[in-house]
């Protein structure tokens, strides 16, 4: 009778751990917003649209604030591969309203606020396939420029690239090149304040089944902050100032998915505890990582999310403050 007795307690307790540990919220809860039925690659919202590039055909649709339906935006040459966009931040001589886009050729397009006018705005120096990895100095170490990585993702056998910065004017300046194995699918910048990364570009260097967060600074110096078991590609600051502000959207963090053709969304409300940190993510298995400096050095935490599938092909993230 005991034993039995005790079986049942210990039973009961082990029912009531297996509660509390399926209680516990994930650290990222991750659903679907959008299922777009296009092979996604870049993604954009410029305060009135989404703005969605299709992998290698390189159309643009545009979608309101709910993320669907879709409607036809502008077409860029087509290009193998992925064409990343970022919209101007409207100041420091950049339009207001003007998308700029990176295509794998290393060609920079300016589009207008409606799609209508496309133009080759700068063309990168080097004979190089890219990634489409843009993104705009937001703190202002590299003179609020537009910069532009090259590289090439997915392969460990290659071994960096370049990053640039382009100006107002459409003028190119080298600022230094990296080495890691494999390149960049896309960049960052460090918020103010990221320890000593402040403000430097972060480049998520993907290597197939594995890669690496490389930092540089303006004068062209990179290191390597963390090394991640699965090749990052989305990378985002956790700073306003990345995106238009929400407005009418949802404030929160987006992810397009090649392989489901699915906009992933996550409320801004779940990403507070990581305000000023870096989000990472890996292409082929979906893994989360927030990057924070640690000490002298960074660390990369793994967190937990809703994501239930094992197979994925994250391209982009964005994220839109409140």
């Amino acid at each position: 009778m005991m034993r039995r007795v005790m079986a049942c307690a210990a039973l009961a307790m082990a029912a009531m751990a297996t509660t509390a540990s399926a209680a516990v919220p994930p650290d990222l809860p991750l659903r679907v917003f959008a299922r777009t039925g296009i092979r996604l690659a870049g993604m954009v919202w410029t305060g009135q649209r989404f703005l969605y590039v299709e992998n290698t055909t390189n159309r643009v649709l545009s979608a309101g604030p709910t993320g669907m339906p879709l409607r036809p935006f502008a077409v860029m040459p087509r290009q193998v591969e992925e064409t990343r966009c970022r919209p101007s931040p409207g100041a420091h001589g950049f339009a207001a309203g003007d998308i700029f886009c990176h295509s794998p050729d290393n060609k920079i397009y300016r589009l207008s606020a409606n799609g209508k006018r496309i133009a080759t705005f700068a063309v990168l120096p080097s004979s190089a396939r890219s990634d489409g990895a843009l993104t705009f100095d937001t703190v202002g170490r590299f003179g609020y420029a537009l910069l532009a990585a090259t590289g090439r993702s997915g392969n460990a056998n290659a071994h960096g690239g370049l990053v640039f910065a382009v100006d107002a004017a459409g003028k190119v300046q080298r600022v230094g090149a990296y080495s890691d194995a494999g390149g960049a699918d896309e960049i960052a910048v460090a918020p103010a304040g990221f320890g000593a990364a402040s403000g430097q570009v972060l480049l998520a260097v993907d290597a197939g089944h594995g890669g690496s967060v490389v930092a540089m600074d303006p004068r062209g110096q990179s290191r390597t902050l963390v090394s991640l078991p699965d090749g990052p590609n989305p990378i985002v600051a956790l700073t306003p100032g990345q995106m238009p502000r929400a407005g009418v959207a949802q404030a929160g963090l987006y992810i397009t998915d090649t392989l489901s053709r699915d906009v992933f969304f996550a409320p801004a409300t779940a990403l507070k505890p990581y305000a000023g940190a870096v989000l990472v993510g890996s292409e082929l298995r979906g893994l989360i990582w927030v990057l924070r400096p640690r000490g002298s050095g960074f660390a990369a935490t793994r967190l937990a999310t809703t994501l239930g599938g094992k197979h994925y092909n994250f391209e982009d993230a964005i994220y839109i403050a409140g």
